[in-house]
């Protein structure tokens, strides 16, 4: 203990460097923000409908992919519960969004279902966005994932949709 006595101020010197040092080194390892890159915008899957889509397009109209709804729709003026209705759009998104090239003025909304369309909960969201949509007068179109697209028959539901 005796010895314990003669060294006590330098131990404690030295655990105070070692704990400013482990405090300095986790402040510079850390992220200003926790946000990492997540890569890809669209699935593979998404992006073979969305090489079809621009064969289908062309020039005619802009292909935008992943829009949230709150982006295409708003709620009416002086609704009743406006912050709800609001919300249940608010992160919600549309596969694929067309857009008149000169203005960007959305002309049709585009949905690729995948077999996850098949489970309740997304049917019921499914059903939601269907009559959202239709309550906005903005033609929705749905598209049943397939390995590869059939490009006249593609541009015919386009066309439909749009018309």
């Amino acid at each position: 203990m005796a010895m314990f006595d003669d060294y006590w101020p330098l131990l404690i010197v030295v655990l105070v460097v070692v704990a400013v040092l482990v405090l300095l080194n986790q402040l510079q390892a850390a992220p200003t923000k926790p946000y990492e890159r997540r890569g890809r915008l669209i699935t593979k899957a998404e992006l073979r409908f969305f090489r079809a889509l621009e064969i289908c397009v062309q020039d005619r109209w802009r292909i935008f992919a992943m829009v949230r709804i709150a982006d295409i729709l708003q709620v009416s003026g002086n609704v009743k519960a406006r912050q709800s209705w609001q919300n249940k759009i608010n992160c919600k998104h549309i596969d694929f969004v067309l857009c008149d090239v000169e203005d960007l003025n959305v002309v049709l909304a585009i949905e690729l279902d995948d077999s996850s369309h098949n489970r309740a909960d997304r049917q019921e969201r499914d059903r939601f966005v269907n009559e959202a949509f239709l309550s906005a007068g903005l033609p929705l179109i749905r598209v049943p994932l397939q390995s590869s697209y059939d490009i006249k028959t593609l541009k015919e539901l386009i066309e439909q949709g749009v018309a």
